[in-house]
């Protein structure tokens, strides 16, 4: 259904894909690991360029408070528009690809898993139950959209899992190779992802 904000049924439809630049996501392991994902499909189209950017800069203004945290999945509605035709899309909006922000254009990311379509259609995922906190057609309201990210946030636990690690990188800065060093406080998946400067994972 349109415009329904917070968790309901059904959860989040899990999907394993590449994105744009060639980076496989599985969309159950970012949300286990405490991510909150914003999905975002685009025709991509001119009615769904203002709504996009919303959810862009939302998503980016939680990036100082929980860095990485909340990430935005701009997907294609079918998957039938090429990687270069939504990239060239996006760049023209000002809608960046980098370490919290992804392009898709996969059918495996797929819009009636989630109800109606719409141009655009913007999901929020969150929590250990992969709980849906958003769900809107053709529209985005950005005081609702941060809501439902602050409640998915709420939902994950982020705070307990940021206290349980300590890591650090030796030397810093690093040239060539890095010795990577982390304590746990429980028992605890690790995934350590590299990203260059450009913010694209490496």
């Amino acid at each position: 259904p349109s415009g329904v904000h917070g968790p309901l049924a059904p959860s989040a439809t899990n999907f394993t894909c590449n994105d744009c630049s060639g980076v496989s996501h599985d969309l159950f392991t970012e949300l286990d690991a405490g991510n909150v994902i914003v999905l975002c499909w685009v025709m991509p189209c001119g009615a769904c360029s203002g709504p996009a950017t919303t959810a862009y800069n939302t998503v980016q203004s939680f990036q100082a408070a929980n860095p990485n945290k909340v990430k935005l999945f701009l997907a294609d509605d079918y998957g039938n528009s090429t990687c270069t035709y939504l990239n060239s899309w996006a760049n023209g909006l000002g809608i960046a690809q980098n370490s919290w922000s992804y392009r898709f254009s996969n059918s495996a990311i797929n819009m009636t898993d989630y109800g109606s379509t719409g141009m655009p259609k913007i999901v929020v995922l969150g929590g250990v139950n992969h709980s849906v906190f958003y769900n809107v057609n053709n529209t985005v309201s950005q005081t609702a959209l941060q809501n439902a990210i602050n409640t998915a946030l709420a939902s994950t636990g982020i705070s307990e899992q940021e206290d349980a690690i300590a890591l650090t990188v030796s030397p810093n800065p690093v040239s060539e190779n890095a010795k990577i060093t982390f304590t746990l406080t429980r028992s605890a998946e690790i995934t350590i992802t590299l990203f260059d400067l450009q913010g694209k994972a490496v």
